[in-house]
């Protein structure tokens, strides 16, 4: 990236698209260790401006780099074409207006699970509402709220806010305005559920059996490729194949050894595998089974890519079906499982490695269940294991006071571990 930046011409803005909570081993935040070193050759008097995700984990060193800094409003994702623009837009006035903004940030002591933060629904929805009010004040560029990528064991992983001024003249109304924004965060903590039924493994698949719907999605939600995990824990399959399930759909499990034994074979042909387990060897099991070769070739990636090979396996003797994938992979809509040759509406139950359901199936979905199951990305936050964060964050801690009540500032210094 840092060569596709030349050396030999004047350089007047530079416009990037990541995503906010990529840690990197012995480095860290690789957004920061990015901006660092393309500051170091293009210098501090051109505006770098960055679209990120809502899930995005920013710390103070992000905006000593960046003079625009924009996030999704929206979650499940729906505006991520519209950040880019409108990050570009911010970009180009800033050139034109030979600007270079200093954007303000608070970090919150907060680690919400996401899947319980969906901004069409309160309280989430009053905070995003209030960003939208933000940014049509005079002296404000834009005003973003994150809620953090919470399954991310890093030092600034959490939820934060960034408010971008105009010029310095309107940095006290920034802080001021990014204050109101933490203030309303921090006080809905305890109001954030999840927006569908949610249950322990055992008990999400019996209400599945048992629902009058059919086409009933189960979202595995400790083993959700979209947040980071490894989509190869057959925990949930091991429940599944011992219950007397109707029609139902795996989609999918991440085995790059199974997919290599079913290559040489045909469709039709029977074959014994044990699934699960190849990634995430410390949160993942696997099972053996027996299954029936339905179909092989290419499944789609997120955004219409090629996302790998794939095989969809028949359990033998059984009515449950199997897509197994060589890459990590996030089935979010119908034309994914399409492109492996499954019509999703053949099935009464089907299985997501994701959290909430992504708009396309959400539309689709007569019912929706959350299997609190164990893994990587576990809903239950206090569970799991940190050693990187190194202060006191809620829900793991809830002894936190983060605002003094009298001032209405941030008393972030009082929650250092």
């Amino acid at each position: 990236m840092l060569d596709r930046i030349p050396s030999c011409q004047k350089i007047d803005g530079i416009w990037l698209y990541l995503h906010g909570a990529m840690e990197v081993e012995e480095i860290g935040s690789g957004e920061v260790a990015l901006l660092s070193a393309i500051r170091k050759k293009v210098g501090y008097d051109i505006p770098i401006s960055v679209a990120l995700d809502f899930h995005a984990n920013n710390s103070t060193e992000l905006t000593k780099y960046a003079n625009i800094i924009c996030g999704y409003k929206t979650a499940p994702h729906t505006d991520m074409e519209e950040t880019q623009i409108k990050t570009a837009q911010l970009l180009l006035k800033c050139i034109r207006e030979k600007l270079l903004p200093k954007p303000v940030i608070i970090q919150i002591p907060l680690m919400i699970t996401g899947d319980m933060v969906i901004t069409s629904s309160e309280p989430m929805k009053t905070i995003i509402d209030e960003t939208e009010k933000i940014e049509r004040q005079p002296g404000i560029l834009s005003a973003s709220v994150f809620n953090g990528q919470n399954w991310v064991d890093a030092p600034n992983a959490g939820a934060s806010v960034i408010v971008v001024p105009e010029k310095e003249e309107y940095t006290e109304l920034a802080h001021n305005e990014a204050r109101k924004l933490a203030k309303m965060f921090w006080d809905a903590r305890e109001k954030f559920k999840f927006q569908v039924d949610a249950f322990e493994p055992e008990e999400a698949v019996e209400a599945a059996i048992s629902a009058e719907e059919k086409l009933v999605f189960i979202t595995d939600s400790g083993d959700n490729t979209t947040a980071g995990a490894a989509g190869d824990n057959a925990y949930l399959l091991k429940i599944i194949l011992k219950k007397n399930v109707g029609h139902t759909l795996i989609g999918g499990i991440t085995d790059s050894r199974a997919v290599k034994i079913c290559e040489s074979k045909r469709i039709g042909d029977r074959v014994e595998l044990i699934l699960g387990g190849e990634l995430d060897v410390e949160n993942s099991e696997s099972v053996r089974i027996t299954g029936i070769i339905k179909n092989k070739g290419n499944i789609l990636g997120w955004y219409g890519e090629d996302g790998g090979k794939a095989v969809v396996l028949n359990i033998e003797g059984k009515s449950i079906d199997i897509i197994v994938t060589e890459r990590r992979c996030a089935l979010i809509s119908p034309e994914i499982f399409e492109s492996i040759g499954v019509n999703i509406y053949d099935y009464e139950i089907v299985v997501v490695k994701l959290g909430y359901l992504y708009p396309k199936l959400a539309q689709v979905a007569k019912k929706a269940i959350f299997a609190l199951t164990p893994g990587a990305s576990c809903e239950a936050i206090e569970k799991l294991k940190f050693y990187n964060i190194g202060r006191k964050v809620y829900p793991i801690n809830k002894d936190i006071i983060f605002f003094d009540e009298n001032k209405n500032v941030p008393l972030a210094n009082k929650n250092t571990i």
